[in-house]
């Protein structure tokens, strides 16, 4: 491409701008002084990492990402993230040059030190020794297929993942600058001129005049497949093929182009060495953005929102917003008390100590007391019909016609002279708001209407005088104890106790439709219709109201000493106290351009609605002004992404898929954001933790969400966030996770414990089992040991008795008297000793004394079972040592037995017993001459004899051995060996 002279010709008359004007960011302008732009800025100071920004990004998630020469920064609005070598280590360079972002959401980072990629969170490096021709970036652009272009060392390098591959221009042409256009259309600019690389290709474009190439520094895309180019001094444009250039320095103080932008629209926004400029199609010149000064611009991006992002060379971040309200530079900004808009036209506005002034077209003429005021302070304002102004200070009532000034006092007949409000009336009289009651001035004189005449209070507020053939006629009146209607003369009072909200009221108005709109201090709004009152206590509404409008859409406007409300009238009617209604109020602040959110709230009116339709606001700091009509609304729902998710403090890798988090921990923690910049202080917040929570959160501005000893199960939280005009993202952001159970409460150990119960159960269903038989089988043992107690004692006895009776019958029977009283007396003495075995039995007396050893014990069954027919003899040796006494009982009535088997069954003479202790056995042997009998016949307990069976059971019971030795008469041997514990030192005497 050639290029002739051309280079810097100036902006040709004939110059046509298919651009619009700036809609997005102001309204059409004729100057800068009407552009209505907010302007905010971040330095170092606020987190930034350097103050140098290079390139401005906003990725699809709606981050925005900053290159400056310490590193990138990633911004949601409120905080900065800072990455860089001394952040992150992959970072070879802190010197960034530029972004783009694939089709898969990758974002590409181009350095002076080689190319990084950024996804899931984490960063990958590619440099020369991966195929880059250079490790400097100059740009980055993404084609239409989805590879990334990369400008570096005087090459195009295409990138499509996996390797770099160097594309050759035409004409080995080498590029300069490249840009791309939103439908993935790359525009590169080269010493040969410029083309378009679309579908793989590349295509020269021809230009009509030629285009200056040598010098370009920077390339873009205008709406409707025009281009912009730029050099050092010269700003170009083509469209429709034809070309126009401009030279900035013949149209402003600047003398460098570093940086363009076309907005949505197509205006252009240029940044110089010396400050931001915008032309658009009504200017034949750029125009100066004040906001910024002179700072040198190196780069410029508009948001999807349509904000302005400006990066300084030395000043950091700024953004420009479009903002709503606006202040009049020429009034005065202490703080206004009333305001109001005289018949002429002319806006009168009062101040808290500085007077009176009236504006009009730019002019201001301001009044004081050296113009004819009482005060400097003026509490309220009322225009007349003839153009004049009534003025009511703290020290009377002034008339302002032209320039003369009027003054009346209580001299004059007002009832006080601290004015509080005023009201003309239709027949050209005033009604005068004061301490003492309400005046009305009429015919030059002055009367006063007070609670003798029907009101509650005499402190008299707020007038106003209804219109509307629906509401009631009359002239309301608001009181510091209710709502006053004189009508006819008469005057009646509503409070609370009649469906007011509050009965301090403070502002009044009438809506088109006849409703009487009431504010209170304290109560917030209410209502007067055709069916009476109607209170809105709502939390979304003002409590204070300081004034009320309602525009020509029928919004109403709220002041209070926290912003202003706006909410369609019709709506809020509707949705009343509900709260399940939502009428969509919107609140303005400073983020808006109001000089401060704090209203006047110490006169009236407080606000006005001039002829224009816009609405005025008296604020702490000045006037606030808004045209309803031209109300800037933000329709784009923020993105919202969750930031952080921490446990117990420590941060947890964000994934798209569920997480398992481990038992024990007991502080779950979401940071989140809403990635809207018009007014992020507004941004709201709901969210809801699935699986935990019944109903959604309203977090309001909170960007945190916490909770705590969560239960084991799965979750889902869930953020959605609104912006400044109260525009929901419903979809929001969420993440999921899996609380696992600790091991007790998994099923694997419940199964075990449920078998470990049952095991249990069944274990101490044996043991009572066993218990049971334990006890059945002592039960037992007892029986038979009382059988054979009963056998060895009563029945021994028994017997004996048995013998002596039947002796003694056969010596009655022979009349041997005498002999017969002593067998008697032997009976006696045989029950005796029954008795008393029966009684040592039964109460198992065991007292081991010396008379009860069992020696001595033997020596007594001994001499009882001695007598004339049989001689016993009783043997003891070995060293005596005391047994348990139921092993005693049981070798005693062992030998009992067979002491009792000799006297009945065996027919003996002689009988032996011989007792002998050894170191660690007893041997009990009972010997007598008698007829003896067959040991080995087992049929004897079937004939009725259990004597020898309970033998073998006492001593199998003390796990003895039972020996018996007898045959036909040779007499009877018993010998039974009982283990005993051994005793030190026991000797063997036997």
């Amino acid at each position: 491409m050639n290029l002739p002279s051309p280079l810097h010709l100036v902006l040709r008359s004939s110059l046509l701008w298919t651009l619009c004007g700036i809609a997005t960011l102001s309204p059409v302008a004729q100057s800068q002084d009407s552009i209505n732009l907010g302007h905010q800025s971040w330095s170092t100071e606020n987190g930034l990492p350097q103050n140098s920004v290079h390139r401005i990004f906003q990725a699809r998630d709606g981050y925005i990402w900053i290159a400056t020469e310490g590193g990138v920064a990633r911004f949601n609005g409120i905080d900065f993230t800072t990455f860089n070598h001394e952040t992150t280590p992959v970072f070879t360079s802190d010197d960034i040059c530029c972004f783009a972002q694939d089709p898969t959401g990758r974002i590409w980072i181009g350095t002076a030190d080689g190319l990084l990629q950024y996804s899931g969170g984490i960063f990958r490096r590619y440099s020369t020794s991966d195929g880059l021709p250079a490790g400097e970036i100059i740009s980055l652009a993404v084609a239409d297929d989805g590879t990334l272009l990369i400008l570096s060392g005087g090459l195009i390098t295409r990138f499509d993942g996996v390797h770099f591959t160097t594309l050759a221009l035409p004409d080995s042409a080498t590029p300069a600058a490249m840009a791309s256009a939103d439908n993935g259309d790359v525009w590169i600019v080269s010493t040969s001129g410029v083309f378009l690389y679309q579908h793989g290709s590349f295509h020269s474009q021809q230009f009509s005049p030629s285009l200056p190439s040598a010098d370009i520094q920077g390339i873009g895309p205008l709406p409707g497949d025009g281009l912009w180019l730029r050099a050092g001094t010269t700003l170009a444009t083509v469209q429709n093929r034809t070309t126009h250039t401009l030279q900035i320095e013949t149209s402003t103080s600047a003398s460098r182009i570093q940086t363009v932008l076309a907005d949505s629209t197509g205006d252009l926004w240029i940044g110089t060495n010396k400050g931001l400029f915008f032309l658009d199609k009504n200017s034949a010149r750029p125009h100066l953005q004040t906001a910024l000064g002179s700072n040198s611009i190196l780069s410029i991006f508009q948001d999807k929102e349509g904000s302005l992002w400006v990066g300084t060379e030395t000043s950091g971040l700024a953004i420009l917003r479009r903002q709503n309200f606006r202040t009049i530079s020429d009034l005065s900004d202490h703080t206004t008390t009333a305001i109001t808009q005289a018949s002429d036209g002319a806006m009168w506005v009062g101040t808290n100590g500085d007077g009176l002034d009236r504006w009009r077209s730019g002019n201001v003429q301001h009044f004081s007391t050296r113009d004819g005021l009482l005060s400097e302070v003026i509490l309220a304002l009322a225009p007349a019909a003839d153009g004049s102004i009534w003025v009511g200070t703290p020290d009377g009532l002034n008339h302002i016609e032209g320039t003369k000034v009027q003054a009346y006092t209580s001299a004059d007949g007002l009832p006080d002279d601290l004015i509080r409000s005023l009201l003309p009336d239709a027949d050209g009289s005033l009604w005068i708001g004061t301490r003492r009651g309400l005046a009305h001035w009429q015919n030059n004189r002055f009367t006063t209407l007070t609670q003798a005449d029907g009101f509650k209070s005499d402190l008299i507020g707020v007038l106003l005088q209804s219109h509307s053939r629906i509401s009631p006629p009359g002239l309301w009146i608001g009181t510091l104890n209710g709502l006053s209607r004189l009508h006819n003369g008469k005057i009646t009072t509503f409070t609370t106790k009649d469906g007011l909200s509050g009965d301090v009221i403070t502002s009044l108005a009438e809506g088109h439709n006849g409703t009487l709109w009431i504010g209170t201090k304290g109560g917030g709004l209410s209502a007067w219709s055709s069916t009476g009152f109607k209170s809105f206590h709502r939390n979304d509404l003002p409590q204070e109201i300081d004034s009320i409008i309602e525009d020509n859409h029928g919004d109403l406007w709220l002041g209070s000493n926290r912003g202003i409300t706006r909410v369609s009238a019709p709506k809020l009617t509707v949705c009343g106290t509900s709260p399940n209604c939502d009428p969509h109020p919107f609140s303005y602040g400073r983020s808006d351009g109001m000089p401060t959110e704090e209203g006047g709230s110490i006169g009236h009116p407080a606000s006005w609605k001039s002829t224009d339709g816009l609405l005025w606001f008296g604020t702490r700091r000045g006037v606030a002004v808004v045209d309803p009509a031209q109300l800037a609304e933000n329709h784009i729902s923020p993105p919202v992404v969750i930031e952080r998710f921490t446990l117990d403090d420590i941060e947890l890798s964000l994934r798209t898929t569920e997480q398992n988090i481990a038992p024990g921990h007991h502080s779950f923690a979401f940071q989140y954001a809403g990635l809207s910049y018009v007014s992020p202080g507004k941004v709201r917040y709901r969210y809801i933790l699935e699986g935990f929570d019944k109903q959604w959160t309203d977090a309001g501005s909170r960007r945190v969400a916490y909770y705590t000893n969560l239960p084991p199960g799965h979750y889902r939280f869930r953020v959605q966030a609104a912006n400044n005009d109260g525009l929901w993202n419903d979809e929001g952001a969420q993440a999921t996770f899996y609380v696992k159970p600790p091991f007790y409460r998994r099923l694997w150990f419940i199964l075990l414990t449920l078998f470990f119960i049952a095991a249990i159960g069944f274990l101490l269903y044996r043991l009572r089992i066993r218990r049971l038989q334990s006890k059945f089988q002592a039960v037992l043992a007892e029986r038979n040991r009382v059988a054979r107690e009963i056998h060895d004692t009563l029945a021994q006895s028994f017997v004996g008795v048995s013998v002596q009776l039947e002796l003694t019958a056969q010596l009655l029977a022979q009349s041997q008297v005498s002999a017969a009283g002593q067998q008697i007396d032997n009976t006696r003495k045989y029950v005796r000793e029954g008795l008393a075995e029966a009684r040592r039995s039964i109460w198992d007396l065991r007292a081991v004394t010396a008379q009860h050893t069992l020696p001595t014990r033997l020596k007594n069954l001994v001499e009882q079972r001695a007598g004339k027919q049989l001689l016993i003899q009783l043997n003891a040796g070995g060293t005596y040592r005391q047994l348990p006494p139921a092993l005693e009982d049981e070798i005693l009535r062992i030998a009992q037995e067979s002491l009792a088997n000799v006297a009945r069954h065996a027919n003996a003479t002689q009988a032996s017993v011989d007792l002998r202790y050894h170191s660690n056995q007893l041997t009990l042997i009972i010997t007598d001459n008698g007829r003896g009998f067959a040991a080995s016949d087992n049929s004897l307990s079937g004939k009725g004899h259990f004597g020898l069976q309970g033998m073998r059971e006492r001593a199998d019971q003390i796990r003895a051995q039972l020996t018996i030795e007898s045959s036909q008469a040779k007499g009877t041997t018993i010998k039974l060996d009982v283990p005993i514990p051994a005793e030190k030192g026991a000797t063997n005497n036997g």
